[in-house]
């Protein structure tokens, strides 16, 4: 796909039946170059819509995607002089219905602004992660059919399931293989130091430290240039985090793919 620009509208394929949506291109921010992007309330079709009738179309929700290169691209509309970032969400650490809010201003610096208990306090803030593309589309049905603009065939519970199987790698764990995967492909010279850089607050914790060296290690691994630092460090943070790997089972599973996938390698 080429570069987006801003009010680039992208056509995506919602289901096995080729019903169309439609997501625009918003924002960007940095330094992660993480791309805001605005769900369009439209009835999915197989026909689709045109870029005018886009247009005239408000946000289900705006979050932020590690686009598909498969999505088309329509065409473009103009995005209000009046744009400015959501505030955004995220579960606080160790809680289980604690909630940061925070903002990202023009998309360059963060900026708390309260804690609250209870999803029903959030507000208006988006969801902080940042979606992978299948995760993204899985969010997207979900909107349209909260509201009332779309009747999906899945069962409720199993969508919400596979949400947050998707959702999960579209947290710090999925942050950190993209940021770092993007950085290889340029050039593959210290790596880990580069990476560090953008994520050292990351480090500060057990758990969250755990999940950067998962994602540096599984885009190594796809990349074929581990680094010995990153075994090491994502090994010894495993037997240390045993019990917090026991209560989260996804991200168990990770731990033994990535576990199969070392194996293969040092073969």
């Amino acid at each position: 796909m080429a570069r987006l620009k801003q009010g680039d509208v992208l056509e995506v394929l919602l289901d096995n039946n080729k019903n169309k949506g439609y997501i625009v291109y918003l924002a960007k921010s940095n330094p992660f170059n993480y791309k805001l992007f605005g769900l369009c309330a439209v009835i999915p079709s197989v026909a689709g819509y045109g870029v005018e009738e886009i247009a005239k179309k408000t946000w289900l929700s705006t979050i932020m995607i590690f686009e598909d290169n498969k999505w088309k691209k329509i065409g473009n509309i103009k995005i209000g002089s009046n744009f400015e970032w959501p505030d955004f969400y995220e579960s606080v650490i160790d809680t289980k219905n604690k909630f940061r809010i925070y903002h990202w201003g023009d998309g360059n610096k963060e900026k708390v602004i309260r804690i609250v208990e209870g999803k029903d306090k959030i507000g208006n803030a988006q969801p902080g992660s940042v979606f992978y593309p299948e995760a993204a589309l899985i969010y997207y049905r979900e909107k349209l059919r909260e509201a009332f603009l779309y009747k999906m065939h899945e069962d409720a519970s199993d969508i919400k399931k596979e949400l947050e199987k998707e959702m999960a790698f579209s947290g710090l764990y999925g942050e950190v293989y993209s940021y770092t995967k993007d950085l290889i492909k340029v050039n593959k010279d210290e790596i880990v130091k580069k990476v560090k850089c953008v994520y050292q607050s990351e480090l500060l914790f057990p758990d969250t430290a755990l999940q950067f060296y998962m994602g540096v290690l599984k885009a190594q691994l796809e990349e074929h240039c581990v680094d010995n630092e990153v075994v090491r460090s994502y090994q010894q943070l495993v037997n240390q985090e045993k019990e917090y790997l026991n209560k989260e089972e996804w991200l168990s599973e990770q731990v033994q793919k990535l576990n199969n996938e070392l194996k293969k390698f040092n073969r």
